[in-house]
């Protein structure tokens, strides 16, 4: 079975767009700043800052039920078509309360983009392929990232903000007539006998305890990510290394995050995900242990680029390990619960990193402390290993392969 290279093109764009907006916000927060008829405080533009967040939690609750009743392709359309409302009402918001507002809708659509379409792109990949399909789509938050600083380096002035917005909008919009001709619906999911679907299947035995360990799990990846996204500059700094080579070690993290996470991936499509994620739990703890160990730079830079591939790269063999566990029919509802429970761990993230800065702990408890997610994410693997043996089917044995 070939690679299904043109619906893994149409994921890779709509994660990029995924991943512009998710650093969107953060691009233009000084100029929202500078903005004088809207005259925000810092406190007001953090709460502006925290309701994408928030709808991306409820979108990806939300879209799970939807996409395992009405179809994958059908709810990925209009997940990329609210993120791109979203986007252009941002753009032409009059006031910061319309602004939010149109922040928490761009939330719910880009929350809803992953459970949606994942599943998809789950069920077209070949047996031995999915874990690396998926994380090539993947890939398209760290370049949709990447291309908001782009556009914001560029465009960005005095205190108009509104291009940044204008630019993500018209990528969306362009992306919905893009994916309606070119992404298929899963045959997978043409195939599956009505009955339970959905939410009745995820949160009911014998699925109930397998949920709440995958929950977990993305708890854990996701406090990793987003805390040594947010806080690894400043770790770095309070271990009493430069600004240049801290700004350094936070590219080097996306780096190994992209190389390391494709290469795991391929690995994974070998020997299954539940081995190699409990090694990229245990490589994003022995890293933060190193990096609290005073070393020569180059050896620093080794270190945070193995560290950037096991704690981001972990988040994508989650995501397929959930694909693999459940019924087709139940499949983007596991994916959307997990995710969006898991924000929890990307709301926390951020907050554990500024109380172990402000706790005023010596430099290597800044980065011991973080290892714990990354230990407690490999025990839970374990547990869900014990806990559902039949979780896990074999790379070599097709899961859910599409006529």
């Amino acid at each position: 079975m070939k690679m299904p290279w043109r619906a893994i093109a149409i994921g890779l764009a709509v994660m990029t767009l995924e991943g512009y907006d998710l650093v969107a916000f953060g691009a233009t927060t000084p100029l929202l700043l500078r903005h004088q008829p809207w005259q925000l405080s810092l406190p007001e533009l953090g709460t502006l800052g925290s309701l994408t967040p928030v709808g991306m939690l409820f979108g990806a609750l939300l879209v799970g039920p939807l996409t395992d009743r009405h179809g994958r392709r059908r709810t990925t359309l209009l997940s990329i078509a609210i993120v791109s409302l979203g986007m252009f009402a941002c753009a032409f918001a009059p006031n910061p309360e319309l602004f939010g507002a149109s922040r928490l809708l761009v939330g719910l659509g880009v929350g809803a983009v992953y459970p949606a379409m994942g599943p998809l792109i789950f069920e077209l990949a070949p047996p031995k392929r999915k874990n690396l399909s998926s994380a090539i789509v993947q890939c398209g938050v760290t370049i949709g990232g990447s291309l908001a600083a782009v556009v914001a380096a560029a465009f960005l002035s005095g205190d108009n903000f509104r291009p940044e917005y204008l630019v993500g909008g018209a990528v969306g919009l362009l992306l919905v007539p893009m994916t309606y001709r070119w992404l298929p619906e899963s045959p997978v999911y043409r195939r599956e006998p009505t009955g339970a679907r959905g939410l009745r299947v995820v949160l009911r035995p014998p699925y109930t305890g397998t949920t709440t360990l995958f929950c977990a799990m993305v708890i854990c990846s996701f406090l990793l990510i987003f805390g040594i996204n947010t806080w690894l500059p400043q770790l770095m700094q309070a271990a009493r290394y430069p600004l240049d080579s801290s700004l350094m070690f936070l590219t080097l993290v996306n780096v190994g995050a992209t190389v390391g996470g494709l290469a795991i991936a391929a690995l994974a499509d070998r020997a299954g995900s539940r081995i190699p994620i409990i090694a990229c739990f245990v490589v994003a703890a022995g890293a933060m242990a190193a990096l609290s160990v005073r070393s020569p730079l180059p050896v620093l830079s080794v270190i945070v680029l193995i560290g950037g591939a096991g704690a981001f790269g972990v988040q994508g063999l989650i995501n397929v390990y959930v694909a693999r566990t459940y019924p087709a029919h139940a499949r983007a509802s596991a994916i959307g619960v997990a995710l969006g429970i898991g924000r929890i761990g990307a709301i926390a993230g951020p907050v554990l990193g500024g109380w172990v800065l402000a706790a005023g702990f010596a430099p290597q408890w800044n980065f011991l402390l973080f290892a714990v997610p990354a230990i407690l994410g490999a025990i839970l693997t374990v547990v869900l290993g014990s806990f559902r043996r039949t979780a896990e089917t074999p790379a070599s044995q097709p899961v859910e392969e599409p006529a």
